[in-house]
């Protein structure tokens, strides 16, 4: 009998419209930033909200104060994705973008509805957005088998 083998399943990589990418973004709520500091990437976890408004779509997070995401530069890239293992599939969501921090009366428009609120709250004080440039993602599937084992071992 021959079993067959996850790792011989064929799979299938698509891309993703923008619209999967912000339905994806909004179904989240961690995910990481990416900037370069001194010539070396620095990838950092963080909670985020997805704004969608009339002036577009924003990634909301906040950060402490004079920590590496504060003074982080202004050409960010920020990640989410979705992984199952068991089916050696998932997805995932690229954004490259501009970071700026929110002045006061941004924060107190924005915090009742759309607070980043940290896993980690201690000091997360500094307010700051991401504003898309560019949005892509990828969906990885495995493609489907009509049996998974081959038909001389079912009866």
């Amino acid at each position: 009998m021959t079993i067959v083998s996850p790792s011989t399943v064929d799979t299938q990589l698509d891309a993703l419209s923008e619209d999967e990418c912000r339905v994806l973004l909004g179904s989240s709520a961690v995910g990481r930033i990416a900037f370069v500091v001194d010539g070396l990437p620095i990838v950092l976890p963080v909670n985020y909200r997805l704004l969608s408004d009339g002036s577009g779509a924003r990634i909301l997070l906040r950060s402490r104060p004079g920590r590496a995401i504060d003074r982080a530069p202004e050409q960010v890239a920020f990640e989410i994705d979705g992984i199952d293992h068991a089916h050696r599939q998932g997805w995932s969501v690229l954004i490259g973008g501009l970071l700026r921090h929110l002045d006061p009366d941004e924060v107190q428009r924005l915090s009742d509805e759309f607070d980043p609120t940290p896993w980690p709250q201690f000091e997360r004080t500094t307010w700051l957005a991401i504003t898309p440039r560019t949005v892509t993602g990828r969906r990885l599937k495995a493609a489907e088998q009509e049996w998974a084992l081959p038909s001389e071992a079912y009866l």
